[in-house]
């Protein structure tokens, strides 16, 4: 009885082997990280949208003082926001349209509300979320989280300063609204 011998790989095997450690390799320094597109500039957002550190009704600074309000006072503030026209001003982040309802309570305000919500927490932990109501289609084609600036007057104002996070609900009677460009 003969003991075994080892087999060489024949010629066929060898190509096959040799592609397949070039294909490997390929692979690897395909998935190499290019240095040129680690930050997605073309992804980023606007320079112009600073929700924090723009002049708005509510960036940093403004809801700082807001939420060291007593309830009487922030009442009062909220009044004078309403009477206010068109003096409402805000950055946000673009989540939907929808069309109101004939039956829903804020029909009455507009037809069309855009929600949109401001990406970091200005101050503190205080989540911001907008919903603004306008009588036409002031926005379209409008990605989601595509930043968006508007103007127009407050109409009603949540702020659960007893939850946590805090939240502050804002519904706007639009007057403009436009996508933040640089």
């Amino acid at each position: 009885m003969r003991a075994s011998q080892p087999r060489s790989a024949g010629p066929a095997q060898s190509a096959t082997l040799r592609r397949l450690v070039l294909v490997l390799l390929t692979a690897l320094v395909g998935c190499q990280k290019n240095s040129k597109y680690e930050d997605a500039k073309w992804m980023a957002k606007p320079k112009a949208f600073d929700p924090k550190g723009t002049e708005l009704t509510f960036n940093a600074k403004n809801l700082e003082a807001f939420n060291s309000m007593s309830t009487d006072d922030r009442a009062a503030h909220l009044d004078k926001l309403k009477a206010a026209k068109g003096s409402f001003k805000g950055q946000a982040e673009f989540r939907r349209l929808e069309e109101i309802g004939e039956t829903i309570d804020d029909r009455q305000h507009g037809r069309f509300d855009i929600w949109a919500t401001v990406p970091e927490p200005p101050f503190l932990e205080i989540q911001v979320e907008y919903h603004l109501i306008s009588d036409e289609k002031l926005l379209s084609g409008v990605a989601d989280h595509m930043p968006i600036e508007f103007s127009g007057t407050l109409i009603e104002l949540e702020y659960q300063d007893h939850t946590k996070p805090r939240k502050l609900e804002a519904k706007i009677k639009a007057d403009s609204i436009s996508v933040v460009k640089d």
